[in-house]
């Protein structure tokens, strides 16, 4: 925004600099069209004025015997200082030539003159130089008004020329004088525009943010009020991450609370109900049939049992206690014991485990029982996931960029439908008809609690893949590098 409000005072700057310019260069160029134009009807009345002194003095010529006035010499010089203002204006143009030429010619027709009015009236001598003169003036009068009659068009032209860029300026003028504040007007709506969109979606934020709403974010801004944008999109997804930290806090304060009263209203029924139930089983001769529901009411004593115990786990969940581990050798022997589990061996067809373990891979400092307890979680989880003659990838590696080691299960299942992936962590969360929902819940939990990351997607070629990153821990930098 820094950068528009810049902008647009420099396109005022430039706009009042540049309309000053052409004002200052348009008055310029009219005073001097002005100028001209008064020169050209100076130069057409020089013109006039020769011809009439001309016409005057053939006059002279004419009525000298008759008029007393007339006797005399004229005493004017008006032709050759005509003449010479003619000259100064054509002096370097081609017509200049023929105006010297005619200066001659008036030079010699003034000599004639003063011949003729020196001379006694009505003398032979007298009335063949005024006749010479007559004639000479006639001659010089034809080529004046030839002259005259040659240059007016031109003079006309350019007289129309001069007047209609007068004209086109004083429009133009105009134009910039009744339009230009509209312009302005205009760029500063933008500019105001420009500050007020922007303040206007901050503010529907705050006051969404203050109804509750964190999902909402502001998009589209750039420049400072992009800053800003960003950094109250970053302080929502912190509240929201807070918001679901509290409610998480708040759901294991109540858990434990209804854990601990379940464990001590029922756990200790519980086992005077199976214990009961087993001697029954071992000391009576029963039916089968009565058998067999005796063994399912067992069954479920002990599902419930689990249900507690994973209760109390993610309620109140024990301590960690690390120690530096190697995880290749947990998975190891988490993988033993998956391979031992009736889901795993269940059908004809065995199910498959492929390791392709990172044996350079650096030790950690972590609880190698928690540890084994997400290895255990998920690995059951693709057992569960996959079918017969199905395969479970487990590697390892070593991230230098953030130190890193990365485990990656992957199964070849039929993955997870996208609209449930952001709720397999969800405590409670289960698609099958069997488990509590709780184990990805404690695994998440236990992965978080060591400072790493799970994380869940589905496979190109099927199935899913979860990524687990542990960090090391100070001490063990240097042993990594």
């Amino acid at each position: 925004m820094k950068k528009q409000i810049v902008l647009g005072l420099a396109i005022f700057a430039l706009m009042f600099f540049f309309g000053g310019l052409y004002i200052i260069t348009t008055t310029e160029t009219t005073i001097y069209d002005l100028h001209r134009l008064a020169q050209l009807h100076r130069t057409t009345a020089i013109r006039k004025d020769l011809l009439l002194s001309i016409e005057k003095n053939q006059n002279d010529i004419i009525l000298r015997g008759t008029n007393p006035m007339a006797e005399s010499l004229p005493g004017d010089n008006r032709l050759m200082e005509t003449m010479n203002k003619c000259l100064v204006c054509h002096r370097s143009s081609s017509s200049g030539e023929k105006i010297a030429r005619l200066q001659g010619q008036i030079e010699k027709y003034q000599e004639l003159m003063s011949d003729v009015f020196t001379s006694p009236p009505r003398s032979a001598v007298s009335n063949r130089k005024a006749k010479a003169a007559l004639e000479m003036g006639d001659e010089i009068i034809g080529k004046i008004e030839q002259i005259i009659a040659v240059t007016s068009a031109n003079f006309n032209n350019q007289e129309r020329e001069i007047l209609r860029r007068i004209d086109q300026r004083k429009n133009i003028l105009f134009m910039l004088v009744v339009i230009g504040p509209f312009f302005a007007i205009g760029l500063a709506f933008i500019l105001v525009r420009g500050l007020t969109r922007p303040v206007k979606s901050l503010l529907d934020a705050t006051r969404r943010l203050k109804a509750g709403d964190l999902e909402h974010r502001i998009m589209g801004l750039r420049g400072e009020f992009g800053e800003v944008a960003n950094s109250f999109n970053e302080m929502v997804a912190s509240l929201k991450k807070q918001m679901q930290e509290l409610q998480r806090t708040e759901q294991l304060r109540v858990c434990g609370e209804m854990a601990a009263g379940i464990v001590h209203e029922i756990r200790n029924p519980l086992a005077g109900m199976k214990v009961s139930i087993e001697v029954l089983l071992t000391e009576l001769d029963i039916e089968e049939r009565d058998r067999d529901v005796l063994v399912k009411v067992v069954d479920q004593i002990k599902h419930v049992e689990l249900l507690m115990k994973n209760l109390l786990n993610y309620a109140r969940p024990v301590a960690a206690e690390p120690v530096s581990v190697n995880v290749n050798k947990i998975l190891e022997k988490t993988i033993y014991f998956i391979e031992k589990h009736p889901s795993f061996v269940s059908g004809e067809a065995r199910r498959q485990v492929i390791k392709e373990l990172d044996h350079q891979l650096p030790e950690i400092v972590a609880d190698p029982q928690q540890l084994q307890q997400v290895f255990f979680n998920i690995l059951l989880n693709s057992v569960d996931a996959i079918s017969e003659g199905g395969k479970i990838t487990v590697a390892t590696r070593y991230d230098q960029k953030i130190e890193a080691v990365a485990v990656d299960l992957r199964d070849t299942g039929t993955g997870i439908p996208g609209d449930l992936m952001e709720k397999i962590f969800q405590p409670f969360f289960t698609t099958k008809g069997k488990g509590t929902g709780l184990g990805l819940a404690i695994s998440k939990r236990i992965i978080e609690e060591h400072g790493g990351s799970i994380r869940v997607a589905n496979q190109v070629s099927g199935g899913v893949v979860f990524t687990i990153t542990l960090p090391l821990k100070p001490q063990d930098k240097g042993e990594a590098t």
